[in-house]
């Protein structure tokens, strides 16, 4: 097991100065309170230094030595800062010292000095050591925040990059290296019983055949191999890189909604700047007949004269070519009595008509016609020059300059709040984005073509080892056994490790479970089941899965997966934890609280007070609280670490 005795930091992050913590020896919960930019997340990362050597910052990105230095102590000339633990270790008890020395250009060099039993370790010795206390990879299981935590939920998705990677630390936290080293061992000593089996084969001149051929797919087969490792290498790397830029655009979602915003905001711009190039058109086309709008009413009086003489003469045309029409018959029935007009009437018509002339009917049409050209012009005219169309269009365009000055406010704010290095950054980082994803997609191909290439050389094997077991004589017979022997070994160990990762993930799952349980407020809730990569889903009482899960629900599974996980880990140890209330409510934070204690011996709690008041947890952890401390400002590059 794993216990800190004490931390000691030296000109680390916001700690100027040499400052020390002890660590009480009996199991229960140390709380250090510290308000937002007074130095948690630094004492953790103060943990991880002596610990792995690295420090990770937002997004679980790696930060650079020379900015883990005070910047007070810097502007006073100190050049070093370090960090001490002692602690206590199956392998003995220890003290181990990590510091960062200025070098000559400026840069940071690292160093590592660790004693066992007093006694210093060389430095060989002493990277071999510390890694067997607490191997870097699992070091996410003792030492995480609440950013840390959401990437448990990546464990349920099978399309996640980081799901991998996580499972498989959880798998070397729990054990499982052991048992597939010794699979891969076995799988090794089968290679190689294969290959002598072949060249044994090349002895005899009935099996030569058989046994170049097995050589030649056993060279293949290792370059495959090799190829398979690389590409997985490349993978994991790639996952890794691609997770670090999905968090770093996480923490830019602010800016990158700006930028999303600026360019909408630029394509309004450029749409109402072409709107107001037409409005202006119509404008200089509409100002044209303007001057008439200051005799309109003349106009208007005019047209409304001639439209009475309109009136008057179409009436008369009419009466004339009515009475014409009865009197020659060509329609016999009144238009205004509907009655039938006889023949003596018809005569009577045409004797009154024959008393007027034609060309006064004409003159009666020309004038019609005449008067209803004036009339349309008058009224073009009128249209033309109608006011409030013009206060419209002058009103449109002046609401249309309005928009473009309000958009380009806008947008030039945005500018601000943005920067040229930020809009950059955001830019690259979505290039470099949309890069990984298609080197991702490139390397996954390339892995299932090999694992194919893998298989069908696996099968062609298979097939020429059966030919040669017939033909092979008793020559033969001893590399055969050896052959055989080391199959059913491998045979072995492969089935081991799938039944124990079976077992493991029963175990967890009933763990998790069980933490679960204590942790919700929910009582309809019956625990978590556990999928193949480790990642648990909430089961309601009926048996039903819960699909979709709260960021508070989220947060408890993956206390509970951590809980459960350092209940069935070889490697017992302590849990820190940064600020891991934020999302949670009263309720869940007395029960996770209460349930702090038995998840590990030593846990240490890094608040503040409004997440955790002080006097709510005294009273839900009464005799387990083993301590407090305060992060105290001295000054904004300055805490004090003061024991309460």
């Amino acid at each position: 097991m794993l216990r800190l005795t004490s931390l000691e930091v030296v000109n680390f992050g916001p700690f100027k100065g040499r400052q020390t913590v002890d660590f009480r020896p009996e199991p229960g919960v140390t709380v250090f309170y510290g308000e937002n930019m007074r130095g948690k997340t630094s004492l953790l990362n103060a943990i991880r230094f002596a610990l792995v050597g690295s420090v990770l910052g937002r997004g679980q990105r790696a930060v650079a030595f020379e900015n883990l230095m005070n910047l007070e102590a810097r502007a006073e000339g100190e050049r070093h800062f370090e960090v001490s633990l002692e602690l206590s270790h199956a392998r003995g008890a220890y003290r181990l010292t990590r510091t960062g020395k200025a070098g000559p250009q400026g840069d940071y060099v690292p160093g590592l000095y660790l004693e066992r039993g007093g006694q210093p370790l060389s430095p060989d010795q002493a990277l071999h050591e510390v890694e067997q206390i607490l191997p870097k990879d699992i070091a996410r299981f003792f030492l995480f925040d609440g950013e840390l935590l959401q990437e448990y939920e990546d464990l349920l998705h099978g399309e996640s990059d980081m799901g991998p990677q996580i499972s498989a630390a959880i798998e070397k936290i729990l054990g499982v290296p052991i048992l597939t080293g010794a699979r891969d061992s076995a799988k090794a000593a089968l290679d190689r019983a294969e290959a002598a089996l072949a060249v044994a084969a090349q002895g005899d001149q009935k099996t030569r055949e058989f046994g170049t051929q097995l050589q030649s797919l056993a060279a293949t087969r290792d370059v495959l191999t090799k190829d398979l490792f690389r590409l997985e290498q490349d993978l994991e790397d790639l996952r890794g890189r691609k997770a670090g830029l999905e968090a770093a655009m996480r923490r830019r979602e602010r800016f990158a909604a700006l930028l999303e915003k600026r360019d909408r905001l630029t394509e309004d711009l450029d749409e109402a700047r072409t709107k107001l190039a037409g409005t202006a058109e119509a404008m200089a086309a509409a100002m044209a007949p303007a001057w008439a709008a200051l005799i309109r009413p003349r106009l208007v009086t005019t047209a409304a004269a001639l439209g009475d003489r309109e009136q008057t003469l179409q009436a008369a045309v009419t009466r004339a070519q009515v009475l014409r029409d009865l009197s020659h018959g060509h329609d016999p029935d009144c238009p205004t009595c509907l009655q039938t007009v006889g023949a003596a009437a018809q005569a009577r018509i045409r004797t009154a008509l024959e008393g007027g002339t034609d060309d006064g009917e004409a003159r009666s049409q020309r004038e019609l016609a005449a008067l209803r050209r004036r009339l349309e012009a008058l009224q073009m005219q009128i249209d033309a020059a109608n006011p409030e169309a013009l206060r419209l269009l002058w009103q449109g365009e002046e609401d249309m300059r309005n928009k473009i000055y309000a958009l380009e406010g806008e947008i030039k704010d945005i500018a601000a709040k943005l920067g040229g290095e930020t809009e950059s950054e955001l830019r690259g980082l979505s290039r470099d984005y949309d890069s990984v994803v298609r080197e991702i997609v490139a390397a996954e191909e390339g892995l299932t073509a090999t694992q194919g290439k893998l298989a069908e050389n696996a099968v062609y094997r298979e097939g020429i080892q059966r030919r040669l077991d017939k033909l092979a004589g008793n020559q033969m017979e001893a590399e055969r056994r050896r052959r055989d022997m080391a199959a059913q070994v491998y045979g072995l160990f492969s089935e081991g490790v799938h039944a124990y990762r079976e077992q493991l993930r029963q175990v967890v799952e009933a763990d998790a479970s069980a933490f679960f349980l204590k942790m919700t407020t929910e009582k309809d809730y019956a625990g978590l089941q556990i999928n193949e990569t480790y990642g648990l889903t909430i089961l309601h009482k009926d048996g039903a899965i819960i699909p979709v899960r709260s960021a508070g629900a989220e947060h408890v599974v993956a206390l509970s997966l951590v809980a459960a996980l350092q209940n069935n880990a070889p490697l017992r140890g302590p849990i820190f934890i940064d600020s891991p209330f934020g999302r949670l409510d009263g309720g869940h934070r007395k029960n996770i609280v209460q349930t702090l204690p038995g998840m590990a011996d030593q846990v240490v709690l890094l608040v503040y007070e409004d997440e955790l008041p002080v006097q709510a947890a005294r009273e839900t952890l009464k005799d387990q609280l083993r301590a407090e401390w305060g992060l105290e400002r001295a000054s904004a590059r300055h805490t004090r670490i003061v024991k309460r």
